[in-house]
């Protein structure tokens, strides 16, 4: 027998490497480090994974629409409305249209074939389906399609050349103004002008680039 200390004993003796273990000088595999998270898995309704964890990004949160574009939307319908009063009572006054005319202004559209009636009937229906299409391309403006902000922009400034002409045409015909009709002329397109300039105003313009 040998003792620990006998220069005749074998240092491996007793610790011979059993079958399939790995002998001296081999690869040794890393310490075992604790992951409380390595085996947890999430449903599927879960919104995203846990701070930390990995995984996608949180989405960005969606622009927030400014004030003025609300108040834009309430100046452009608001100039809209009085078009669409007067296209609405057009048709519904088209009938008696005819007895409002004075006698020779009735005789010269007899004369030329016109219905006077249905002359009044066409302009209130040009009247509702124009200020119609604006009040909806203010409200696509309103859902952040950039196209119908610029076709409202392009369609108050034919408002604004419109009312322009028909003044002056009522001044070279000798025609009077008065107060009260230039000022039901002047109001919508003021109004429009107003709801154009927020739709184009910079905080405006920063939520319409957001929203691509």
């Amino acid at each position: 027998m040998t003792t620990p200390g006998d220069p005749g004993r074998r240092p491996d003796d007793g610790h011979l490497p059993s079958q399939g273990q790995a002998g001296y000088g081999a690869a040794q595999e890393p310490p075992y480090v604790y992951n409380p998270y390595a085996n947890i898995s999430y449903p599927s309704t879960y919104p995203s994974t846990p701070a930390g964890l990995g995984g996608a990004p949180m989405p960005e949160a969606p622009a927030r629409r400014p004030g003025s574009v609300h108040l834009a939307l309430v100046l452009l319908v608001l100039s809209a409305l009085p078009y669409l009063l007067f296209g609405l009572a057009a048709l519904l006054v088209a009938d008696q249209s005819a007895g409002a005319l004075p006698p020779d202004d009735l005789a010269e559209l007899q004369r030329l074939g016109v219905d006077p009636a249905q002359l009044v009937r066409t302009g209130g229906t040009v009247m509702l389906v124009v200020a119609g299409i604006f009040v909806l391309l203010a409200v696509l403006a309103w859902m952040g399609r950039r196209w119908a902000r610029a076709l409202v922009v392009t369609m108050t400034a034919g408002f604004v050349l419109m009312v322009i002409a028909l003044v002056a045409a009522a001044g070279s015909q000798g025609l009077p103004v008065d107060n009260a009709a230039l000022l039901l002329l002047a109001l919508p397109v003021v109004l429009a002008l107003g709801g154009v300039a927020l739709l184009l105003g910079s905080a405006a313009r920063r939520w319409f680039s957001r929203r691509g």
